[in-house]
């Protein structure tokens, strides 16, 4: 048995390779599904997580853990307690891989918030340790190394008089022991845009009905031994990987049972995933479908041609009394042979191609994101099924064979053809095309839109086929008519030869795929770029970090005298609705886009610009009172704190000196407020209820003149309180301005209200413009809006119906100069950013940036961005679709090969005849040639005329070079036998 079969083999190399090479892609195909459907379900997740804000790409896990005299100890239990929640079956839990590639390790610390007792007007302060602060931490001074030892905010402060050498004293509630902490040192954040400062128990001091928080203060973690911090909070922080992130909801669950409070990633981003995830599976599967389709389809047109080829070898074996049974072991051996070496070969090719393709190259397909062992069965079950089914369809074109008789078998040339089945076959193929593409567009039955394509081009080039089939007919009878002898013969063949139509509609149908193929490929490239443009604004941007949004704001403006390069943004993703401030006067020059007219400010704010304050003011409360003057550096932001008095009752006049605003432009006027006399610590205290002070006017010492003179302060344009909480009187009229603390709201009520007015010195409400439904709360009240950790803003907002840059289809954009003015207290500078026009000089601007105290994070292009946007589902899912169509595409070129091959020698015996009666060799070769060329090249052309029919979003230049492809493809794997063809006949015609 073996013998003959490797003797049939032998005798027919060209089909036995066409069926091997088949069988390998077949099998390739069906591997490369789930090895690559699990990779780039890998590589989407990590790109989700790498986009994420720093905290939905963190998993917190904090509770009470009191510590006692061994903090350390505590600790320790602490983390191991939650380890053991978060340890997967590979025992892996202190590291994370982050979204990023990089591996991080988990973060502990301690946090307890205290109340200010040093005179910040009642602040709360988070007291907090954790592990690696300094090297996160930009430090004027030293690293607190013992206990008792602390490190504070350059904001916070500023807010509580504070410097480095100072105590800060702290409190946890009233009457509870103080806290003594000596401030080593005032830090600024390295990196706050990162994943160390995302956890909200270490994040930055922000406002929450009216009651401010400020930054944490960290110390040593011995500072928390002891009875005085007694109540801290033990957090663990740990970045959330790929692989957690799939058992992110069991893991929650679990700490939370186990009595652990959790910050977790939301459902925005698992959704986020989610999506991408299936993104990328329905597309794989959609190209998978559509490849395994016409790879049986080209195994079925390969098998029927080698069965019509081994007509002569059946008929010997019935002649020779062999049974059905036999015949139908040995043409099963002839298959099987072929696919078993092509199983493991496809298997291996599918394993090189899902890694190539879903790792971005080979490097990198190597090192990380390629599949791994648990989808390898999978993938090998999935090869074996496919290469099971290509050789049932390969025995099953073979059995009618062996029930035709010897003399039908021995005849040259074909029988009559039933036409009747391909007519019956072909409705119901269009049926079923039409049902599946009503269904698909409905979404009634799930799975349908997958081989809903696959099917419209299968019954359109079933049409086609019969259609060019019957013209070809009449060319033929016509040509024949007129003397053409060549084209004659070329149309008649092409009518008259069996299986041409199924060679056709399988033609059509692979470069129709393609072109579907290669047109969503380019159309998602195109999204792509429009993506990237309304994502990252500008054409470069630079992410900086400065000391506040007005250092940015003055060196930008001084990098870029003309305006026309460069744009200074700060944006606010955490506020509701976000918020993008820009300096608008600049940005359709930078960006290209205009936005509605932003009116700003043209006069400037009355500004200190001197070495001393004088105020002139009254008091008629029965003690003394202080007025405590902010102010803010014009151009670097610097807080500046003055406090005036104390003042006795009456009318009196109070010096003090000023450092940090002179000279000019010196600094502007935030806010008036009056206090109480000093506390202990020699802060001013909160004035008492009923107490009230008229300032009369405010003078710079020297020849310098007024700051604020009687038309400010009386003016109640110029003056507002505070937003919400509890708050002073604020009473401008007169040429004055009256300050005054109410008294209680009811019996017991210990509520200190904010005792600040601030100064109005650019236009309220701001404007600004608004994407999106109005917010609930401003429905029917005026818009307010808390940015930046500031207090809220009013706003007057201009609809727009556009999606804003950066922000998308809702939040809010104002003029970044306008807000500095308008901002009472901003505590976070937020997420600064430098937007640079096409062909900006970027590393000049960057350098003159660098010069001004603008340090450069990151820098980030339009193309950079992106190819971070091709690490998404849509981006893989099309890339597969495209391989996907290009395998078809190559299996129907090899099909269309064997079927000139196994028709070379039928068609050499009738050319032989012909050229004994006279026929040129020309002519013969002009035939021979023209048929098989008229048939890829009129294929081609049905395809790509389906392509443009059922595609949504028809990409000409894609279906242009899908259309050269499929040419050259086509034409390259037919070249050898149709060479060997015309050489043939050359040689005959010599020869005679």
């Amino acid at each position: 048995m073996l013998r003959l079969v490797f003797g049939a083999l032998r005798r027919r190399r060209a089909q036995g390779l066409a069926v091997l090479v088949l069988t390998v892609l077949l099998c390739a195909v069906a591997a490369a599904g789930p090895l690559y459907t699990a990779a780039a379900g890998s590589r989407v997740a990590a790109a989700d997580l790498a986009e994420a804000p720093p905290s939905q790409r963190l998993l917190s896990v904090h509770r009470a853990a009191p510590t006692g005299d061994d903090p350390a100890t505590a600790l320790t239990a602490f983390r191991r307690e939650v380890e053991a929640h978060l340890t997967d079956g590979a025992g892996t839990a202190g590291a994370a891989t982050a979204g990023s590639g990089e591996t991080a390790a988990a973060v502990l610390g301690l946090t307890q918030t205290l109340t200010d007792d040093t005179g910040g007007f009642g602040r709360k302060v988070p007291v907090a340790y954790r592990d690696g602060a300094c090297p996160h931490l930009r430090l004027d001074g030293d690293c607190p190394a013992r206990p008792g030892e602390a490190a504070l905010s350059t904001h916070a402060a500023n807010a509580l008089g504070v410097r480095a050498g100072g105590e800060l004293v702290l409190r946890s509630q009233p009457g509870a022991p103080k806290v003594h902490l000596t401030i080593t040192a005032t830090y600024e954040r390295q990196d706050p845009g990162g994943t160390w400062w995302a956890d909200p128990l270490f994040g930055p001091g922000h406002i929450v009905a009216g009651e401010e928080t400020l930054d944490p203060v960290f110390v040593p973690l011995e500072t928390f031994a002891g009875a005085v911090l007694d109540g801290p909070t033990a957090v663990y922080t740990v970045p959330v990987s790929t692989s957690l992130i799939d058992r992110l909801g069991t893991v929650n669950t679990a700490l939370r049972e186990a009595g652990f409070d959790t910050e977790a990633p939301g459902e925005e981003l698992l959704d986020r995933v989610a999506a991408d995830r299936a993104a990328t599976r329905d597309g794989v599967l959609a190209g998978w479908v559509e490849a395994l389709t016409l790879c049986l389809l080209a195994l079925g047109i390969v098998g029927r041609h080698t069965a019509q080829d081994r007509r002569p070898d059946i008929a010997l074996l019935k002649l020779r009394g062999s049974t059905r049974r036999r015949m139908l072991r040995l043409v099963l051996w002839q298959h099987l042979l072929p696919v078993a070496f092509a199983l493991p070969a496809g298997l291996l090719l599918g394993w090189v191609v899902a890694r190539l393709a879903a790792g971005g190259g080979p490097a990198k397909a190597l090192a990380a994101g390629g599949p791994t062992a648990e989808q390898l069965p999978a993938s090998a079950a999935a090869a074996g099924i496919a290469a099971a089914a290509g050789l049932v369809v390969l025995v099953l074109v073979e059995v009618p064979l062996l029930r035709t008789p010897v003399a039908e078998l021995l005849r040259r040339s074909a029988g009559p053809a039933r036409r009747w089945t391909g007519a019956l076959l072909d409705v119901l193929l269009v049926a079923l095309a039409a049902a599946a593409l009503v269904q698909a567009r409905s979404g009634t039955v799930k799975g349908v839109g997958l081989v809903a394509p696959v099917l419209a081009a299968l019954a359109v080039a079933g049409l086609l086929a019969r259609l060019v089939t019957a013209l070809a007919g009449q060319t033929g009878r016509a040509a024949l008519r007129t003397g053409r002898l060549s084209l004659a013969m070329a149309a008649l063949q092409y009518h008259r030869r069996p299986g041409i139509d199924r060679i056709f509609a399988l033609v059509a149908v692979a470069v129709a795929l393609l072109g579907l193929a290669a047109s969503g490929y380019a159309a998602a490239g195109r999204e792509r770029a429009d993506r990237t443009a309304a994502e990252l604004g500008a054409d470069r941007v630079l992410t900086v970090r400065a000391a506040n949004q007005r250092v940015l704001l003055s060196a930008v403006r001084a990098a870029d005298p003309g305006g026309k390069d460069a744009m200074a943004v700060a944006l606010d993703r955490d506020a509701v609705p976000p918020v993008l401030a820009a300096d608008t006067a600049r940005f359709a020059a930078v960006t290209g886009r205009a936005l509605p007219h932003l009116p700003a400010d043209e006069d400037d704010p009355p500004a200190a610009a001197g070495t001393s304050l004088i105020v002139r003011a009254v008091n008629d409360s029965a003690g003394p009172l202080r007025l405590v003057v902010q102010l803010v550096h014009a151009t670097n932001g610097a807080a500046v704190r003055v406090i005036l008095g104390p003042l006795d009752p009456g009318e009196h006049e109070a010096t003090a000196p000023v450092a940090g605003c002179a000279p000019a432009p010196g600094c502007r006027i935030v806010s008036l407020a009056v206090a109480g006399p000093s506390d202990v610590d020699g802060a001013p205290g909160p004035a008492p209820a009923g107490a009230g002070l008229t300032v009369r006017g405010l003078r710079q010492g020297g020849p310098a003149g007024p700051v604020l003179d009687g038309g400010w302060l009386g003016d109640p344009r110029r003056w507002r309180s505070a937003l919400s909480g509890p708050v002073i009187l604020v009473a401008p009229k007169a040429g004055a301005l009256t300050l005054r603390v109410p008294p209680p709201a009811f019996a017991g009520d210990a509520a200190v209200p904010d005792a600040r007015a601030y100064a109005v010195d650019t236009r309220l409400p701001v404007p600004a413009l608004l994407a999106g439904a109005r917010p609930h709360g401003w429905t029917f009240g005026e818009a307010l809006l808390s940015m930046f950790g500031a207090s809220a803003v009013p706003l007057d907002l201009t609809p727009i119906a556009a999606p804003l840059p950066v922000l998308g289809p809702a939040g809010v954009v104002a003029d970044l100069a306008a807000l500095q003015r308008a901002l009472p207290d901003p505590v976070s500078p937020g997420e600064l950013q430098v937007w640079l026009a096409p062909g900006a000089p970027g590393d000049a601007i960057a350098a003159r940036l660098a010069a001004a105290g603008v340090e450069l994070l990151g820098s980030e292009t339009a193309r950079q961005h992106e190819r971070r946007l091709a690490e998404h589902g849509p981006a893989f899912a099309v890339l597969f679709r495209l391989l996907a169509a290009a395998a078809g595409l190559l299996l129907a070129a090899v099909a269309a090969a064997v079927a000139v091959t196994v028709e070379q020698r039928v068609r050499a015996r009738e050319v032989r005849a012909m050229r004994t009666q006279g026929l040129a060799a020309r002519v013969a070769v002009r035939a021979g040639a023209g048929g098989q060329l008229a048939l890829l090249g009129l294929a081609t052309l049905g395809g790509l005329a389906i392509a443009a029919a059922l595609g949504s979003a028809v990409q000409p230049a894609a279906l242009a070079v899908a259309g050269v492809l499929s040419v050259l493809v086509l034409g390259g794997v037919s070249a050898g036998a149709l060479m060997s063809w015309t050489r043939g006949v050359r040689r005959e015609g010599a020869g005679r």
